[in-house]
C-alpha cells in the first residue's frame, strides 16, 4: 500500500506519521529518490512480476545523457505541484533512462530525415530544395514531412515515458491523464521495445491510423494569430473553443511536448521553434501567478481579452456565416440574490452579446469520453454545449423587461423539451438550458427596466 497522501506520509519502518511539509522539504533538499520495486513481463501464460536484484537496479541506474533539456519548470503554474518536491527542471520529470530514450529518438529524427531524402530521390521525386514550410513538393519537403510525423510519435512517447506516468490495471496511464503535472508516488517505466503500453511502434501506429483516416481533398494552411487581433482575407465561418479563466494552463503544459518537438524539428520550422519554451505573456487565461498573485487582475485580463477576441471576430465574420462557440466547463456556481449564476457562462455570454452577436441555436454534443479520468465518479460535463451565433443586426429592436419575460415563457418550454428529447446527460441540462434563453435575450439591442435602465 502507498505510504503518502495529501495529509502526509507514514514511515515504512515504524509507522510514525510524517508531516507533508517535511516530505516536501526533503525533496527540495535533493534527498528524495526512487526505488525499483518490480519488473513486469508478459508471456504465453500471462503477466509475471519479479522482485529486482542488484543487477536489475544497476542496469536501471544509468547516467543522465548529454542533450537532456536544461529548461526550468515555472515557479508556479496552474495544475503543477511537482515544484514543491524539488522538481524544478523539465528533465526532473524523467528518469535518466527515460531521458536517454527520448534524447536518442529525438536525435535519430534528423538522421531519418536524411535517409528519407535519399530514398525519395532514388524513387524519382524531384530534387527541389524548397523546404516544407515554404510549400515545397520535392524530395526535401517530403523528408521533412516524414520527420514531422516522427516528432509527433516522440511526443506521444514522452506522454508515457515519464515519472508522472502511473501503473494502471494492466497498463500504464499516460502523463496527461488530466491537464496537470501532479506529484506521483509510484510510476511505471514503459519499455520502448516491447508490445506493451507506451512502446515506440505503438506510437508510430497511432499516427499511421490517423493518416489513413485523413482524406486530402483540398490543401489547407495553418496560421498562428493573436485572437484579439484577428485578420482575414476571405469570408469564412469561425468555430472556437475558448479558454475558461484558470481551468487549464495551456502554455505551461505545452512546454512538456514543445521541448522534445523543438529538439527534432527546429531546423524544419526555425520560426515556430525560435524560443526555448512556449511564449507565455499573451496567453488568454486567468493565471494569478502572472499578476503577482492578484486574482482580480488575472480575471480582468481574461475578461477583457475574451471581449476583444469576440469583437474582432464580429468585425471579420460576414453576416451569412455563423460563429460556433464550444462551452465545456463545469464551473462552480455562485448565488446572486434569488438566482444562481455560473461566472464562466456569464463571462462568455456577456462577451458575445457585447461584441454584437445574437445566439441562434444551442447544440449539446457528446464530445467527452466517459472513461476519461476527470469524468469518473465526478459531476464533470459529459457534453460540449455549442452556441451558434450570428452578427446582431445594427437595427435590432429594444424590448421591455415585461415583454422579454413573456417571450421567454412562450419560447423556452418548447426549446427545453426539444433539448431533453436529444438524450442530453442530466449533468449537462442546466448548463445547456441557458442557451435557448440567451437566444431570446440576445436578439434585442437592449432589454429595459420600466425606469429605462438596461
Amino acid at each position: 500500500d502507498g505510504t503518502v497522501n495529501r495529509r502526509g506520509a507514514v514511515c515504512i519502518a515504524c509507522g510514525t506519521p510524517v508531516p507533508l511539509n517535511h516530505v516536501r522539504s526533503e525533496g527540495r533538499a535533493g534527498r528524495m529518490g526512487a526505488q525499483l520495486m518490480a519488473s513486469v513481463t508478459e508471456g504465453k501464460n500471462g503477466r509475471s512480476y519479479y522482485a529486482p536484484n542488484e543487477y536489475h537496479e544497476r542496469v536501471a541506474n544509468v547516467p543522465e545523457p548529454e542533450g537532456a533539456p536544461t529548461t526550468d519548470l515555472p515557479e508556479q503554474a496552474l495544475g503543477f505541484s511537482v515544484q514543491l518536491y524539488g522538481m524544478v527542471k523539465h528533465k526532473d520529470l524523467f528518469t535518466p533512462r527515460q531521458l536517454t530514450a527520448l534524447t536518442t529518438f529525438s536525435d535519430l529524427v534528423a538522421e531519418a530525415r536524411e535517409q528519407v531524402y535519399a530514398d525519395a530521390l532514388a524513387a524519382g521525386l524531384p530534387d527541389d530544395d524548397t523546404p516544407l514550410r515554404d510549400g515545397g513538393r520535392g524530395a526535401r519537403a517530403y523528408a521533412e514531412a516524414v520527420s514531422v510525423y516522427l516528432a509527433f510519435a516522440i511526443d506521444r512517447s514522452a506522454d508515457y515515458w515519464s515519472t508522472i506516468a502511473t501503473p494502471g490495471d494492466g497498463f500504464i496511464r499516460n502523463t496527461f491523464a488530466r491537464q496537470a503535472i501532479p506529484m506521483t508516488w509510484d510510476y511505471a517505466e514503459a519499455n520502448p521495445f516491447s508490445d506493451s503500453t507506451g512502446n515506440w511502434l505503438g506510437a508510430i501506429d497511432w499516427i499511421g491510423r490517423v493518416l489513413d483516416k485523413l482524406t486530402p481533398v483540398v490543401a489547407g494552411r495553418a496560421i498562428q494569430q493573436d485572437a484579439t487581433k484577428l485578420y482575414g482575407e476571405d469570408a469564412i465561418p469561425i468555430s472556437t473553443d475558448p479558454p475558461y479563466y484558470d481551468n487549464i494552463g495551456y502554455a505551461d503544459l505545452s512546454d512538456y511536448f514543445y521541448l522534445w518537438m523543438r529538439s527534432s524539428l527546429k531546423s524544419v520550422y526555425p520560426e515556430v521553434f525560435a524560443t526555448l519554451l512556449v511564449p507565455k505573456t499573451p496567453e488568454l487565461i486567468a493565471s494569478p501567478y502572472r499578476f503577482e498573485g492578484n486574482t482580480d487582475a488575472a480575471n480582468k485580463h481574461f475578461e477583457i481579452g475574451l471581449l476583444q477576441a469576440f469583437s474582432q471576430m464580429r468585425q471579420i465574420i460576414p453576416s451569412e456565416y455563423p460563429l460556433s462557440v464550444y462551452y465545456a466547463f463545469k464551473q462552480e456556481e455562485v448565488v446572486l440574490g434569488e438566482g444562481v449564476a455560473s461566472t464562466g457562462w456569464e463571462t462568455m455570454l456577456s462577451g458575445l452579446i457585447s461584441a454584437g452577436f445574437t445566439i441562434e441555436g444551442t447544440w449539446p454534443m457528446r464530445t467527452e469520453r466517459s472513461s476519461r479520468s476527470v469524468g469518473q465518479g465526478t459531476n464533470a460535463l459529459a457534453s460540449s454545449i455549442v452556441l451558434v451565433c450570428r452578427p446582431r443586426p445594427e437595427d435590432a429592436p429594444v424590448i421591455s423587461r415585461r415583454d422579454f419575460i413573456n417571450a421567454l415563457r412562450r419560447e423556452l418550454p418548447a426549446a427545453l423539451k426539444e433539448m431533453q428529447s436529444g438524450n442530453i446527460a442530466p449533468v449537462d441540462l442546466a448548463q445547456a438550458s441557458i442557451g435557448p434563453g440567451m437566444a431570446v435575450y440576445s436578439r434585442y439591442s437592449k432589454v429595459l427596466e420600466p425606469n429605462g435602465e438596461r
